[in-house]
């Protein structure tokens, strides 16, 4: 009787275990909602799916509603070309989209939504409408989702457009819901995808209102009055303009930002490919890469850039929030960003003041003022001079011209080119503070040179524009020095005496004794045995010659470093003009080798402001 009953219990758990397992077909509104989990993680996710079918509806002016950030509602309402009656239903089922027809299609998407996912899966976790009108028709037709089950398409007065309205997301899903976090961090999300859309597209209006609140009202303009409406006055000013264009249809174009001159409570960082927000490894190292050499290690680079490729070549289809993509050749990509972000940075480009001409007197006889907010615009803006204002700075037309001719031309990018002097933007030096700034006086105040920082980066200018050529020249020691070495930097020096070599340093090695017989021309060292020695610890540190060659720019920075002026090395005044000079002729002289800036300008107007004079 026992085993009976354990019988009939086994039968009856087996039959429960195989009902569970039994393979059965999920309703649509189940499969909709499981969709809904990755198409929309919450409400800003929403608001990405909606926009971007405004924006591949060609509208030209598109609002966007919220209250509750988001969970309560989302209204996005556009002028776009609309929807049929016949497809507004379609519009809510899954997979169907006007995106895409076919197997190529998939793989050279030009459109912002394509999987046919984004209505269906809002609408079956929201109380949804959707309302259209295309332009030839009389009035407009709108269909419902009361989480999933639809009505029918009715019609509706309504402008040429089409609204949609999210009220009420997750409330069927509790589960979904309390994942959620407050409404202010969820408007915040909501926000930030909204900056992202209005960036990518300057030429669509856009309005967004939260809690019947304007946030934004932004007309059509250009990407750079964009950025400021956006982020502020420092991103229109501040900025270096990109633009290359390569043999192979890749297209570069944008703007980059040193956050050197910019405020510390921002960061921005946007790339979009083909117009599509994208966060990408392969991006993200080209960009840093680019940066290098100019950027402190505390502070991120900063930049809007557009990356236009072939739609075969890069491949959109990789996740559902469609923000990661693979491109087939991801060298080309990178080489071409990391080389171009190098290529602006390096262009320093002066604008405002030239420093040795005296301010000329108005008929009002008001002095007029170099009014400038940084160093940056007196030094290194990239963007067209205001020359009516120079005009009045400038008294003789000889001048005038030669400043015209300068101001849009790069700093030589050859040691060997020369460029006219008699305009010194850097001023004069009259003193040297505590052994370690030097102070120039200029027509509009007074600029403070940080001599090493500056003295290191035209150290590494000159020693790479040298190693361009294949070789850094040497100069023979007439005492050459012996330096005892450890065993474990012996194989660093057999396996690359010919760097040494092409670095300039004449070198060889017996037993554990280097012997050093000649160094680089450039340097100015009373240790070149130390820094020999600290050159060999940091190739060591790189193993192989391809990581040599991959990590040269630290190299060269380290033989710089030690080259360059130190604190308390007392310099002449025609020394210290000398470094201004060279500063003037010197490409990212307005950085040190570790990004850290090399000057500043503490103008007139500053310093009335200190004193209270004109008070």
């Amino acid at each position: 009787m026992k085993y009976d009953r354990i019988a009939i219990f086994y039968k009856i758990y087996m039959d429960l275990v195989m009902s569970i397992l039994r393979i059965n077909k999920l309703p649509d509104v189940l499969i909709n909602r499981i969709a809904a989990g990755e198409v929309v993680e919450r409400p800003a996710s929403a608001v990405k799916e909606l926009m971007e079918n405004s924006i591949d509806a060609n509208a030209t002016n598109i609002i966007v509603e919220l209250k509750a950030g988001g969970v309560d509602l989302i209204k996005v309402i556009d002028n776009g070309c609309g929807i049929i009656s016949e497809d507004m239903q379609l519009a809510l089922e899954r997979h169907a989209t006007s995106k895409i027809k076919t197997d190529d299609d998939l793989y050279k998407v030009s459109t912002l939504g394509f999987r046919g996912e984004g209505l269906a899966s809002i609408a079956s976790v929201s109380k949804f409408r959707l309302s259209s009108k295309i332009t030839d028709n009389e009035y407009g037709y709108t269909i419902t989702s009361d989480f999933g089950v639809l009505s029918k398409v009715v019609p509706q007065a309504i402008n040429n457009g089409t609204t949609v309205e999210v009220n009420q997301l997750y409330y069927n899903t509790p589960a979904r819901k309390k994942f959620m976090k407050s409404d202010n961090t969820e408007y915040g999300h909501c926000k930030n995808i909204f900056e992202r859309i209005a960036l990518s597209h300057p030429d669509i209006a856009f309005e967004l209102k939260h809690n019947e609140k304007s946030i934004y009202k932004l007309p059509k303009q250009n990407l750079l009055q964009r950025i400021e409406c956006l982020f502020g006055d420092d991103y229109n000013h501040h900025c270096f303009e990109v633009l290359e264009l390569s043999p192979s249809n890749l297209n570069l174009s944008g703007y980059l930002y040193h956050p050197n001159y910019l405020s510390k409570t921002k960061l921005v960082q946007y790339f979009f490919v083909n117009g599509r927000f994208v966060r990408d490894k392969v991006i993200q190292n080209a960009i840093k890469q680019g940066f290098s050499g100019v950027l402190h290690h505390d502070y991120q680079p900063q930049y809007v850039l557009f990356l236009e490729i072939p739609f075969d070549e890069v491949d959109v289809n990789v996740h559902p929030t469609k923000s990661e993509v693979r491109f087939r050749d991801s060298g080309i990509v990178h080489s071409l960003i990391a080389s171009t972000i190098k290529k602006a940075l390096s262009n320093n480009k002066i604008v405002l003041a030239a420093n040795n001409v005296p301010n000329s007197v108005t008929a009002d006889n008001d002095v007029v003022s170099n009014n400038v907010a940084s160093n940056y615009e007196r030094y290194n803006n990239y963007r067209s001079p205001n020359l009516k204002i120079i005009d009045n700075w400038i008294n003789t037309p000889k001048k005038h011209e030669l400043f015209k001719q300068r101001v849009n031309q790069p700093l030589i990018s050859n040691i060997n080119n020369t460029v006219d002097v008699d305009i010194q933007y850097l001023g004069e030096a009259i003193a040297q503070l505590n052994g370690v700034y030097i102070l120039s006086q200029v027509v509009d105040g007074m600029i403070v040179v940080d001599m090493h920082a500056a003295h290191e980066r035209i150290i590494l200018e000159r020693l790479k524009q040298q190693l361009i050529k294949n070789k850094i020249t040497a100069q023979k020691l007439l005492v050459p020095f012996e330096i005892e070495i450890e065993d474990i930097y012996i194989e660093t020096i057999e396996r690359n005496y010919e760097y040494f070599h092409k670095l300039g340093f004449d070198i060889t090695l017996t037993g554990n004794m280097v012997h050093l017989n000649a160094i680089p021309m450039l340097i100015n060292t009373h240790n070149p045995d130390k820094m020999l020695l600290d050159l060999i610890k940091e190739i060591s540190k790189y193993g192989n010659s391809n990581l040599v060659d991959n990590h040269q720019e630290e190299i060269l920075s380290s033989i710089a470093c030690h080259s360059a002026v130190r604190a308390n090395d007392s310099l002449t005044i025609p020394e210290m003009n000398a470094i201004l000079r060279d500063m003037e002729q010197t490409l990212r002289s307005n950085y040190c080798n570790h990004g850290r800036p090399t000057w500043f300008l503490l103008t007139m107007q500053e310093l009335n402001g200190m004193f209270m004079r004109g008070k």
